[in-house]
C-alpha cells in the first residue's frame, strides 16, 4: 500500500508541477549539465567510468563497471567476485555513486538520473528508490553524496541512507532488509540556503556525527576561511531540523560583529558566471578522522583541521612537487605523443585518499601517482612517483596497501591494403604521381557535388560514404600497492628476475649480493663467460666451493674449467689472500682465466722440460710458504 500510494501521489505532484517544470528548466538552464559548475563538469569528465569503493572494514570491495557491479573479497586479494549486482547501463557515468553501509551488508547504487537501488553482498537487488524529478542531460538531480548511518531509533529499519543531490536537497531514507525488506522515507532539508549554485560533494564524519559538505567558493568576506573555500559541517541531530550547522570561532567572531549594524540584503538574479568559479571536487578524511584533505577545482589542495576547520596547510597546484610531471611513456609512443602538447590539462589532482595520518595518496589525471607527506607533499616513494594510465582511482590504505585502478586505451590498427583487396576493394596501385594528382582533384570536386545534391534532395544514393568506424580496446586493471621491507622488495626483484634492480637495492641497502649472482648462476650453463660474471662475483667461499664439487656441467670442457676454477680457489696464493684480509673473504683467483690457455699435454715434450718444471713449482711453493703466518 506504502508503495501505491507514493506512486500515486508522485504521478499527482508530476502532473501538477512537470509543465512548469520543464518549462523553467529549458529557459532558465542550458540543456547541458544545466546547473552544475563547469569547474565541477571539467574534472569529473576526466575520470574513469569504472569505479573503486572500498568498504570501511577494509574486507570488501565494490568495483562499478558499466552494466554491473562487482563485490570483491580481501580473503583471496580481491582476485574472485563473491557477487555481481546487475544495473541498467548509464549513457553519464561520471555522475554515478556507490556506498556500503556501516556493517558492510548493504550496497547503495545511485546513477545520473539520480534513482537509488540497494543490493545485498550475494547481489541481490533489495529495492528501487525513485527521484522525485529528473530531466534528461541536466544532473543536479544526481546524487553528490549517498551514504549510510547508523539507526537506533527503531529495532524495524536496519540503517538510514542520505541522499543529497548536486542541487543540494537531502533525502533521509530508512531501510530494512529481511521479512520485511523496503524502505520508507525519513526527513527532507535542503541546503540552498547556504549553497545557491548547489553542492558538489558530501561525505559524512561517523566519529563526530557531522556531514562535511563542500560546494563553490563564498564571496562573503564575513565567513570563516573554510567557508570561502565552500566547505562546511552540519552536525546530525535526531530530531527537527535534523542538521544544524557546525559554526567555527572565526565564524562567531565575524556574526558578533555583524549584529546591531544595518546590512543590506544581496540579491543574485543570476545563479551562473561567466568566468569558473572554483570550488571543492574531492574531499577525504584522514583514518583518525582529525584531517580533511580537499582537491579544488583549480587544482589546489588544503588540508584541515577537524572539527575546528582551522587550515593546516594549502598548496597551489603550481607549488605542488612534480605536478608538471610526464609519462616517460608518452615520449616513446606515437599514439601518446599528443599528450605531451596538452600536458596543461594533464597536470590536475582528480583523486585524493590517506595511506596513514601522515601521508597522502595523490592521483592526477596524468597518470602519476604519489603517497605524499602531509607537511611538505614529499614524495616518500622516492624520487620518481609510479605511473599508470590517466586517470586512475584509488582507495584508503588497509593493512599496508591500497587498490588503484587504471584503464589501458588502444586503437586497433587500420586494415592494411592486402586486407582490403581479399575484402573486394579496389585498389589500382598506380604510382603515376600526376594521375594521382588529376584523379583527386576529380574525387574532391564530385564529392563537393555529391555533398549539395544530398543536401538538397536528401537522397541516400548521394549521401556521403561513411568512416570506416575504429575498433576501442579498452583493458581495466586492479593494482594493489602494499608498503613492503627492502628485503622483501630484493626477493620480489630477484624472483622476476629484475637482477639489475635487484643490485641497485642491495647496493642502495646494504643487503647482500650473493642471492642476485647466485640466481643467475644457476640459472646459466657454465662456462668461462658464467664462471667469470656470477660465480665469481660470490662472496661466500662454502658456497662456491660446494657449487665447484657438486654441480654437474653439461659438457667435459666446462666441467674442467669449473674444477680449475675450485682448485686455484683452494690454493696457496688464495690462502695467503684470505689471511691478510683482502677482499673480505671473497673467493679469490690465483689467476685470471686465460681463453687462450693451451691444453696442458702441449707442455709436455720431454723429460728436462718436466724436470724444470717440479723445481719451478717446488720453489715458488718453498717461496710462498714462508709468507704464511700459520700462527
Amino acid at each position: 500500500m506504502r508503495g501505491l500510494k507514493e506512486h500515486n501521489s508522485s504521478i499527482v505532484a508530476k502532473a501538477v508541477t512537470g509543465p512548469f517544470r520543464f518549462i523553467l528548466h529549458y529557459l532558465w538552464y542550458s540543456p547541458s549539465s544545466s546547473t552544475l559548475p563547469p569547474g565541477l563538469v571539467r574534472l569529473a569528465t576526466k575520470q574513469l567510468n569504472w569505479q573503486l569503493v572500498l568498504a570501511s572494514n577494509g574486507k570488501l570491495l565494490a568495483v562499478v563497471q558499466d552494466q554491473c557491479v562487482e563485490i570483491r573479497s580481501a580473503r583471496d586479494d580481491f582476485g574472485s567476485i563473491i557477487g555481481k549486482c546487475q544495473v541498467p547501463k548509464d549513457p553519464n557515468p561520471y555522475w554515478r555513486r556507490v556506498a556500503w553501509s556501516h556493517d558492510c551488508a548493504l550496497l547503495a547504487y545511485a546513477d545520473s538520473t539520480g534513482t537509488v537501488r540497494v543490493f545485498d553482498l550475494m547481489g541481490s537487488e533489495l529495492f528501487v528508490i525513485p527521484p522525485a524529478m529528473s530531466f534528461p542531460g541536466d544532473f543536479s538531480y544526481a546524487a553528490a553524496g549517498l551514504m549510510f548511518l547508523e539507526y537506533t531509533g527503531s529495532a524495524q529499519w536496519s540503517a538510514e541512507l542520505l541522499v543529497i543531490t548536486y542541487s543540494g536537497q537531502l533525502k533521509s531514507y530508512l531501510v530494512s532488509v529481511g521479512t520485511n525488506q523496503g524502505f520508507q522515507e525519513n526527513h527532507t532539508f535542503s541546503f540552498s540556503t547556504h549553497y545557491s549554485n548547489g553542492i558538489t560533494t558530501a561525505i559524512y564524519h561517523p566519529g563526530h556525527r557531522l556531514l562535511l559538505v563542500g560546494g563553490c567558493e563564498s564571496g562573503d568576506s564575513d565567513v570563516s576561511r573554510a567557508s570561502r573555500c565552500g566547505i562546511t559541517a552540519w552536525r546530525v541531530l535526531s530530531g527537527s531540523p535534523h542538521y544544524k550547522q557546525v559554526t567555527s570561532y572565526e565564524d562567531d567572531i565575524s556574526a558578533s560583529q555583524r549584529r546591531g549594524f544595518f546590512r543590506m540584503p544581496s540579491f543574485r538574479l543570476f545563479s551562473r558566471h561567466n568566468s569558473e568559479q572554483d570550488g571543492v571536487f574531492r574531499m577525504s578524511l584522514s583514518p583518525d578522522g582529525t584531517v580533511l584533505a580537499v582537491i579544488h577545482f583549480s587544482g589546489s589542495l588544503s588540508l584541515w583541521d577537524i572539527p575546528s576547520f582551522k587550515l593546516r596547510g594549502s598548496w597551489k597546484q603550481e607549488e605542488q612537487p612534480g605536478f608538471d610531471e610526464i609519462n616517460p611513456e608518452w615520449k616513446t609512443s606515437l599514439e601518446k605523443r599528443k599528450k605531451i602538447k596538452d600536458k596543461e590539462q594533464y597536470q590536475s589532482l582528480l583523486d585524493v585518499s590517506w595511506w596513514s595520518e601522515t601521508a597522502l595518496i595523490l592521483a592526477r589525471c596524468s597518470g602519476a601517482l604519489t603517497v605524499s607527506s602531509v607537511r611538505t607533499l614529499k614524495n616518500l616513494l622516492g624520487k620518481s612517483c609510479e605511473w599508470f594510465e590517466t586517470s586512475p582511482r584509488v582507495t584508503s590504505a588497509h593493512d599496508g596497501g591500497f587498490l588503484s585502478l587504471e584503464c589501458e586505451v588502444k586503437l586497433a590498427h587500420k586494415r592494411s591494403r592486402l586486407d582490403s583487396s581479399v575484402t573486394g576493394e579496389e585498389d589500382d596501385g598506380d604510382d603515376d604521381s600526376d594521375s594521382d594528382e588529376e584523379s583527386s582533384a576529380k574525387a574532391r570536386y564530385f564529392g563537393y557535388v555529391k555533398q549539395g545534391l544530398y543536401y538538397v534532395t536528401e537522397m541516400e544514393r548521394f549521401a556521403p560514404p561513411r568512416k570506416r568506424p575504429r575498433t576501442v580496446i579498452k583493458n581495466y586493471r586492479l593494482v594493489s600497492l602494499r608498503s613492503t621491507t627492502p628485503e622483501e622488495l630484493y626477493q620480489r626483484k630477484i624472483d622476476n628476475e629484475e637482477y639489475g634492480e635487484a643490485l641497485s637495492l642491495a647496493q642502495a641497502y646494504g643487503l647482500d649480493s650473493d642471492l642476485v649472482y647466485q640466481r643467475q648462476w644457476r640459472k646459466s650453463t657454465v662456462s668461462i663467460a658464467s664462471i667469470q660474471d656470477y660465480l665469481s662475483k660470490i662472496k661466500k667461499r662454502s658456497w662456491v666451493l660446494h657449487e665447484c664439487v657438486e654441480r654437474v656441467p653439461e659438457n667435459v670442457d666446462a666441467a674442467k674449467e669449473l674444477l680449475q676454477y675450485g682448485l686455484k680457489g683452494t690454493d696457496l696464493e688464495a690462502l695467503i689472500a684470505i689471511g691478510d684480509g683482502e677482499d673480505q673473504g671473497r673467493f679469490i683467483l690465483s689467476g685470471d682465466l686465460d681463453l687462450d690457455d693451451a691444453p696442458y699435454e702441449d707442455f709436455i715434450s720431454t723429460e728436462e722440460d718436466i724436470e724444470q718444471r717440479k723445481e719451478k713449482e717446488a720453489k715458488k711453493r718453498q717461496e710462498l710458504l714462508k709468507k704464511v703466518d700459520f700462527s
